[in-house]
């Protein structure tokens, strides 16, 4: 049977958002709103304007709407590495927001050099985006530009900046309670690898770190290495402490490239892992249960991370004058095989690390901490 809402097609072929609406059984406004990701519009019905949209292939004037309303309905991203999982994991949540919104994305790297950041930025505003979505390279974002910055989201870092809107985790709790689980399980050697102090959130995660190890009186035995942005820098840094004497139990490895950083020195020493080492990650992904052991995380959500994100950049856009937003988002640990009750000292015997390493039949099961 011909369905009667759907409407004829323009002379031109091209649909129409009355089309759009018809077909929906909306009015235009609800269409516009729905593609504009203004608020007020059901779920229900923001479905029924996506699927007629995606049925009768509708594209919105851009070009035309934004001269009228002096915007180009384009929105700059801008993170310091698309290597790192989790800020990979957003630019692709907001390559499906952008267009539910009527919006483009031009995406840029920073490397994490201000520099760089700057001059892309001022590149971005040049082409006159409508908003930023950014993942700083350096806390005192935006005190270097020539220029006003449109309407400002940082995300994952700077959560406390004094300006701009800002989306990040609760990076001090993830550190004081992952360090806490490894202090219950007997470890008292505990390393905490890190990229640096640069950044209020890494700051955050090493007085999580001090906070656990104080509580328990282990202030005295704070063990902080320091390896840089990269995986190498960290595989560098973690391997001279991991040669040591005195080396530590477990290690906290407290960002992406930390985490693959440990990952290769403790490869390279050839120890036993998890028995004479434990490790705890920050950031999961895919390759965290690729090989044996699976590693302990902290998990975050990109999703929820770059929704959330989102939706202020568009509640700003519409609304510059509103107060500043502060989200902190959850996170969760995820417990897998790399974190171990403290182990006698020592390195197992040969037959016993054969045995180890020779499990990759066992399971692994995934407990997160309550």
């Amino acid at each position: 049977m011909k369905d009667e809402r759907t409407p004829p097609p323009r002379k031109d072929g091209r649909p129409t958002i009355r089309d759009v609406a018809a077909l929906a059984g909306v009015s235009p406004a609800t269409v516009s709103n729905t593609l504009s990701g203004l608020r007020g519009v059901t779920p229900d019905r923001q479905r029924a304007v996506l699927n007629a949209v995606a049925t009768l292939g509708y594209k919105s004037n851009h070009m035309a709407s934004s001269l009228r309303r002096g915007q180009t309905s384009t929105v700059g991203i801008v993170v310091p590495d698309l290597g790192n999982e989790l800020f990979a994991g957003m630019v692709r949540q907001w390559e499906k927001l952008a267009p539910q919104s009527g919006f483009e994305m031009l995406v840029v790297a920073s490397g994490e050099d201000t520099a760089i950041e700057a001059r892309r930025i001022e590149s971005l505003i040049g082409r006159n985006i409508d908003g930023l979505l950014v993942i700083a390279a350096d806390d005192d974002f935006g005190s270097a530009f020539s220029v006003d910055l449109p309407p400002t989201v940082l995300v994952d870092r700077a959560s406390g900046h004094p300006q701009f809107d800002t989306v990040a985790s609760d990076n001090f709790d993830a550190v004081y309670r992952g360090c806490r689980h490894l202090l219950e399980l007997g470890h008292r050697d505990i390393t905490l690898l890190i990229a640096s102090m640069n950044h209020s959130h890494l700051r955050d995660r090493v007085e999580g770190y001090r906070q656990a190890l104080s509580e328990a009186g282990l202030g005295k035995r704070e063990r902080i290495v320091f390896g840089g942005p990269t995986a190498e820098g960290c595989r560098s840094a973690i391997e001279q402490d991991l040669r040591r004497t005195d080396r530590p139990t477990a290690i906290f490895a407290g960002t992406y490239f930390a985490m693959l950083g440990a990952v290769k020195a403790i490869s390279a020493l050839d120890l036993a892992f998890p028995e004479e080492i434990s490790m705890l990650g920050f950031e999961d992904s895919e390759w965290t249960t690729a090989l044996r052991p699976y590693l302990s995380t902290v998990r975050q959500s990109p999703i929820t991370m770059a929704q959330r994100s989102w939706q202020i950049l568009l509640d700003r856009i519409k609304n510059p004058q509103m107060p500043l937003r502060r989200e902190v988002l959850h996170y969760e640990f995820v417990l897998r095989e790399s974190t171990r009750p403290l182990p006698k000292r020592g390195r197992p015997s040969v037959a016993k690390r054969a045995t180890a390493k020779g499990r990759a039949g066992a399971s692994g099961s995934e407990a997160p901490i309550d």
